[in-house]
C-alpha cells in the first residue's frame, strides 16, 4: 500500500479512524491523506488541536509514515469523499464508526455505507480504539465467486494470524446440504490460498444454517475476531444482511471493526494492510 485516506471530522479524542490509519500507514511507510470532514459539534464543545499540531503529534508518534497531509474542511458527503480518495489514488479509506456524543445527530454508519456503495476502494470502518494489529479475522462469505474476492481481501491483511471463513446457509438446509456447502467452501479456500503462496496462515471454514445476520452475530460472539471482512452490493450480499432495514443498522448495533469491499465495482481493488508481518503457520 502506498496511498491511504482517512476521512474524519477529527472531533473525537482520540480519533479512532486517524489512530488506525496512522498505524497502517506507518507499517508500510505509506502516504497518509486526511480528509477533514465538517463536524456538527454542540455549542460549547472544545475543538481538537489544529491540523498543524496534529501533524506534529503524528510525526513524533509515527515517524515511518511516508508523508502526511490534511485537506481543507469538506462536506461529509459520500460522493465528495469517494471523488477525492480516487484522485489521491487511495487503496483504502478509513472512517470512524464510533458515535460522538458531542455532535448533533451523529450517525457515522450511514456515511460509511454510502461511501462503500459508491467506491471501488475498500472501506475500513473503525469502531473502537486500537489495541494492536488485526490478528483474528472473520471473513463473511456469500456466493462462491463473491466469496473468493472477500477471502482474497482478508488475506491481504498481513497482521492476520488466523482467518475464519464463515458462510450462512438457509435455515432449512439439511445436514447433507451443509456438508456440500462445507466442501464448496473448502474449495474456495484452497483456490484462494493457492494464489497466495506467500500466505501460510490457517483459514478455518465455518458453515452454519441461518440468515446472515444471525450467523454473523453468533460467530462474532463465539470467535471474538478483531475484524470482520465482508462485501456490499446494491441489493444483495452484505446489503442483504438486513433485507427489511438499512445495512447501516448492523454497523450501528455491533461493536466490531469492519473492512468492506464493493463487489459491484468494475475495478476490484485489494489493499495490502501491513500492520505487522505474517505469522507463518501450517494451516490446520
Amino acid at each position: 500500500m502506498h496511498q491511504l485516506v482517512v476521512a474524519s471530522d477529527l472531533a473525537l479524542d482520540p480519533d479512532v479512524a486517524l489512530e488506525r490509519g496512522c498505524e497502517i500507514a506507518a507499517a508500510n511507510c505509506a502516504d497518509l491523506h486526511v480528509l477533514r470532514l465538517r463536524d456538527r459539534l454542540r455549542r460549547g464543545t472544545p475543538r481538537r488541536p489544529s491540523p498543524q499540531i496534529l501533524a506534529e503529534e503524528v510525526g513524533r508518534r509515527f515517524p515511518c509514515i511516508g508523508s502526511l497531509s490534511f485537506s481543507e474542511p469538506m462536506p461529509a458527503q459520500a460522493a465528495e469523499i469517494v471523488k477525492k480518495a480516487e484522485m489521491l489514488g487511495a487503496e483504502l479509506i478509513v472512517m470512524r464508526n464510533a458515535i460522538d456524543p458531542n455532535q448533533i445527530n451523529d450517525r457515522p454508519f450511514d456515511l460509511i455505507v454510502d461511501v462503500a456503495r459508491q467506491a471501488s476502494i475498500p472501506v475500513l470502518a473503525v469502531q473502537a480504539e486500537s489495541t494492536g494489529p488485526y490478528k483474528r479475522l472473520l471473513a463473511l462469505l456469500d456466493e462462491e465467486e463473491d466469496a473468493r474476492h472477500v477471502l482474497d481481501l482478508a488475506l491481504q491483511i498481513k497482521s492476520a494470524s488466523e482467518v475464519y471463513a464463515v458462510h450462512a446457509c438457509s435455515k432449512r438446509t439439511t445436514a447433507q446440504g451443509l456438508a456440500v456447502a462445507l466442501e464448496a467452501l473448502k474449495r474456495v479456500i484452497a483456490t484462494a490460498l493457492a494464489a497466495r503462496p506467500d500466505v501460510a496462515i490457517p483459514v478455518v471454514p465455518v458453515v452454519r444454517p441461518g440468515d446472515l445476520a444471525s450467523v454473523l452475530i453468533e460467530q462474532w460472539s463465539a470467535l471474538h475476531p478483531d475484524l470482520i471482512v465482508a462485501s456490499t452490493h446494491r441489493h444483495r450480499g452484505f446489503e442483504a444482511i438486513f433485507r427489511r432495514s438499512h445495512v447501516a443498522y448492523l454497523l450501528e448495533i455491533m461493536p466490531f471493526d469492519l473492512l468492506v469491499t464493493n463487489l459491484e465495482a468494475a475495478d476490484r481493488v485489494a489493499p495490502t494492510i501491513p500492520v505487522a508481518d505474517h505469522q507463518h503457520r501450517t494451516p490446520a
